[in-house]
């Protein structure tokens, strides 16, 4: 059926990349396996993708035996992280526990052989720390001090840290053209900024702003209490996502000023006085 769909506008399929497979075999696509379990459908990692990110981790730390930790974390960081964002948005927490665990073991060997001669405690205090209760931190001092006169230590990227953030799809119904769906892609907006160190130092910027206080309640933002992202002029009237046209707001306050049509303003900046 589909390749007579395609035959009538002179589009042909790959012989040799297209498959039939059952769904409760799975298949892989982009570094993802896509399969249903018991009628469940789950994306995970593909096994192919762990196993040459695995393979990359171990090679570039058993190719850099004499390379100086502080060096070694700062190469390896980047790789981790990238690859940690790339899987967070699917069944991934077990192969991201899973994956520390080899990244330990990895980095362990590394430590042990560069000091064969030495007791695997002298190793362990020299090449790994405890930091907020959790022990064997791949981390190494830089040299600086911190305000409270501990040492600042520069530490390897903990893919088991790595928070799982489900994509959220956007509703079918959702007109970014209707007054009506203002508040909805404003919260959107709002979580999408997380996402980024640019959205969250302007995040940080409104709050500081407004001296951690909602402009309607004049009460703190937490995050107990959750928060909002409100365009002072609407985006569907030609409003912008600047800092000066962007204010925090509670959500039963960002409610409140959508359902009433409250007028809010910006709070001036003390620090700008």
């Amino acid at each position: 059926m589909i390749e007579g769909f395609l035959a009538k506008r002179g589009l042909m399929l790959s012989q040799e990349k297209t498959k039939v497979i059952h769904i409760g075999d799975g298949f892989n696509f982009l570094g993802f396996n896509v399969r249903k379990y018991n009628g469940t459908l789950l994306i995970k990692p593909a096994k192919e993708s762990i196993s040459a990110f695995l393979d990359k981790i171990r090679g570039f730390v058993k190719g850099n035996k004499a390379l100086r930790q502080d060096k070694l974390i700062n190469a390896l960081n980047p790789i981790i992280k990238g690859w940690a964002q790339y899987h967070r948005h699917v069944v991934a927490n077990q192969t991201f526990q899973r994956i520390r665990m080899e990244i330990w073991r990895c980095l362990w060997q590394w430590a042990k052989r560069r000091h064969p001669n030495k007791s695997q405690k002298w190793v362990k205090e020299k090449y790994f720390h405890t930091m907020n209760g959790r022990s064997w931190v791949f981390a190494v001092e830089t040299g600086e001090k911190l305000a409270n006169g501990k040492p600042k230590l520069t530490t390897l990227q903990d893919i088991g840290d790595t928070k799982i953030r489900r994509h959220c799809k956007i509703k079918t119904e959702a007109n970014p053209f209707d007054p009506q769906w203002e508040s909805y892609f404003e919260q959107r907006y709002g979580f999408k900024m997380l996402d980024t160190l640019k959205g969250r130092k302007k995040l940080i910027r409104l709050w500081m702003d407004q001296e951690e206080r909602c402009p309607i309640c004049s009460e703190r933002i937490t995050a107990t209490t959750g928060w909002h992202v409100h365009h002072l002029v609407r985006r569907v009237d030609g409003g912008k996502d600047n800092v000066t046209n962007l204010v925090m707001l509670h959500p039963n306050c960002h409610n409140r000023v959508h359902s009433k049509g409250l007028q809010v303003e910006k709070p001036v900046p003390v620090r700008g006085l």
